[in-house]
């Protein structure tokens, strides 16, 4: 089934850390205009746009961080149960990312991240990104260096995917236990590292 003007799609993309943690960040994207196109498109399309996002931030990751299989889902929301679910999964890719840093990387817990801000404002996106190197903060207060490139990662992730003709995905969250998408407006870098469990 093509994916159509106002479909969801849910898009797992996976790493693997240098000693076996399995590393994930969710990204919804919104369909926007009528123009068909095929869902090979779609995926060659958001695995670009991932390629993009995450070049950004190479040279603050260690180089034993690995890319993985990652998925493009199709979601609706289900009224009965009044949840997100996966309708049916529209393909795969493994994203291109090479880190190249030398240095020890952050405790694994410890991670910088970004919030992006919709309409409204107790509904935003948090993405929590790789545990940088040692090198890339001072006292838990990132260097500036790494909170530029997290801006510029903000940037790539905030640009809607240009699909050909009308057709557009937009970055987004959808709400919980509501059919409701909200797009991300603004994404706000917080220089204070964060912490995360792994898992």
């Amino acid at each position: 089934m093509a994916v159509l003007d106002g479909d969801i799609l849910r898009v797992s993309v996976n790493f693997e850390l240098g000693d076996g943690t399995q590393y994930q960040n969710i990204y919804h994207f919104i369909r926007d205009g009528s123009d068909p196109y095929s869902d090979a498109i779609h995926v060659t399309a958001i695995a670009d746009k991932m390629a993009a996002a995450y070049l950004t931030i190479k040279d603050l990751v260690t180089s034993d961080v690995t890319a993985q299989l990652s998925f493009v889902d199709r979601i609706e929301f289900n009224e009965i149960v009044d949840e997100w679910r996966v309708v049916e999964n529209i393909g795969t890719f493994t994203t291109t990312f090479n880190p190249t840093e030398s240095i020890d990387a952050l405790p694994y817990q410890s991670a910088p991240f970004l919030v992006f801000k919709t309409q409204r404002p107790k509904s935003v996106g948090k993405k929590f990104l790789f545990p940088f190197s040692e090198a890339q903060q001072a006292d838990t207060v990132l260097v500036g260096g790494a909170v530029t490139a997290m801006v510029a990662y903000g940037v790539q992730v905030l640009a809607a995917i240009e699909l050909g003709g009308d057709a557009t995905l937009t970055a987004g969250i959808v709400r919980t236990g509501v059919q409701t998408f909200l797009n991300f407006l603004v994404a706000t870098v917080n220089d204070i590292i964060g912490s995360q469990k792994r898992r």
